[in-house]
């Protein structure tokens, strides 16, 4: 074979090559822009990171869906802060890292309820494991001289349980350590007019129907979560009227994974059903991640819902039953605590709050072993009452 032979099979060779390369590019265009956020890129998925960057407090403003130079900057931001590349794009680590980061940051962790004290038992501030927080925010110390949105919810509660009769006004005054020591007196506590953990956590219990609550009922938020809760609603706020709920036989138990979760994208509503009171109430989604984030959709809604729950925001589990948006009824649990961020800002809810739906109680054990293995047995416990049937996973 002479040169000129050699020649024209290399530059044969060459050209095949630069064809099959030619040809793969577009498709690997392609794969680039389906698996990859960038400046430019919109939709429900930009939103969900958006969001996510907001809680975890890389990004301020709302979730608009629409990739900025702003949302470019987070992810860059966070990049720089987990040691990732920062190129500012939301390729599949920096999505997983960032929406499983704000997931956690989200969680809250249960813990178990003291039981109210009858007469002749012997208690301390310091004494019992109960940590966390309740409808007061926290368990940090109350007293007198101190003012803001926990002395009022303090004061509500006394008024609530009849120990104060004068106005909550968030001031920490003569009145308010008056109630306070009437109520540490009956309880037996050290009548020090100091609303410590103890004294907290028993008017928190005293709340729940002075009896003893179960320890899947009562839920704390772990130090940080950004509890706001919100006014009670007064005898002159309007409610939602009470419906004819859905009957138990065409309630289902829908699994969040596998059936809920695919069929519900951000912005749509859900009506809310309690069936212990007969109100209901609706909530527009916000985020969708082992559970689903929403808030009331008007302030009669955050009204009535807080009704539902007695007239306070609590971490208390309620079981409900949700229709979802394609018409379907299915068996919940949720609560009325706001906490971090939301988008509606004339609800009178700060911030949002989360329904549970039926998840595999291994995954739940794993993933979410404290609160959301509460929800779990909350929904678990109901649905045996409902039908008479136990749930095995």
């Amino acid at each position: 074979m002479n040169e000129k032979h050699v020649f024209h099979r290399i530059l044969c060779l060459f050209c095949l090559s630069l064809l099959l390369i030619l040809q793969s590019f577009p498709s690997a265009l392609a794969g680039y822009a389906a698996s990859t956020l960038h400046n430019g890129s919109e939709g429900e998925e930009v939103r969900q990171l958006q969001q996510a960057l907001i809680d975890l407090g890389f990004l301020k403003g709302s979730a608009d869906g629409k990739f900025g130079t702003k949302t470019e900057n987070a992810i860059r931001a966070f990049q720089k802060k987990n040691k990732l590349v920062a190129d500012g794009l939301a390729g599949t680590v920096t999505k997983q890292m960032i929406l499983s980061k704000a997931e956690s940051k989200r969680n809250v962790k249960t813990t178990a309820a003291p039981a109210v004290k009858t007469a002749g038992s012997v208690t301390s501030e310091t004494s019992g494991n109960e940590t966390g927080a309740s409808i007061f925010g926290s368990y940090s110390t109350i007293r007198k001289g101190q003012k803001g949105d926990r002395v009022k919810i303090l004061q509500q509660s006394l008024i609530t349980l009849g120990y104060l009769k004068s106005g909550a006004d968030g001031i920490f005054g003569n009145g308010t350590l008056k109630a306070v020591k009437a109520f540490q007196k009956a309880m037996n506590l050290s009548a020090d007019g100091i609303a410590g953990k103890k004294t907290l956590s028993l008017i928190q219990s005293a709340l729940a129907g002075n009896n003893a609550v179960s320890s899947t009922s009562l839920t704390a938020v772990s130090a940080d979560v950004q509890v706001k809760p919100t006014t009670a609603p007064s005898e002159n706020d309007s409610l939602n009227e009470k419906i004819s709920g859905p009957s138990a036989s065409s309630v289902s138990l829908l699994h969040w994974f596998n059936e809920v979760k695919p069929s519900l994208s951000g912005g749509q509503q859900l009506l809310v059903y309690d069936p212990s009171t007969g109100y209901s109430w609706t909530l527009r989604i916000l985020a969708r991640g082992r559970h689903c984030d929403a808030e009331p959709l008007t302030k009669q809604d955050t009204n009535t819902m807080v009704a539902s729950f007695g007239g306070v925001n609590t971490w208390n589990q309620k079981p409900v039953y949700v229709r979802l948006p394609d018409g379907r009824w299915s068996l919940a649990s949720t609560h009325d605590m706001p906490h971090d961020s939301g988008n509606i800002k004339d609800n009178g809810f700060n911030g949002h709050l989360c329904v549970h739906f039926l998840r595999d109680m291994d995954e739940a054990k794993k993933n979410d072993p404290n609160y959301g293995v509460a929800n779990q047995e909350t929904i678990r416990k109901y649905w045996k009452k409902m039908t008479g049937q136990d749930i095995e996973n």
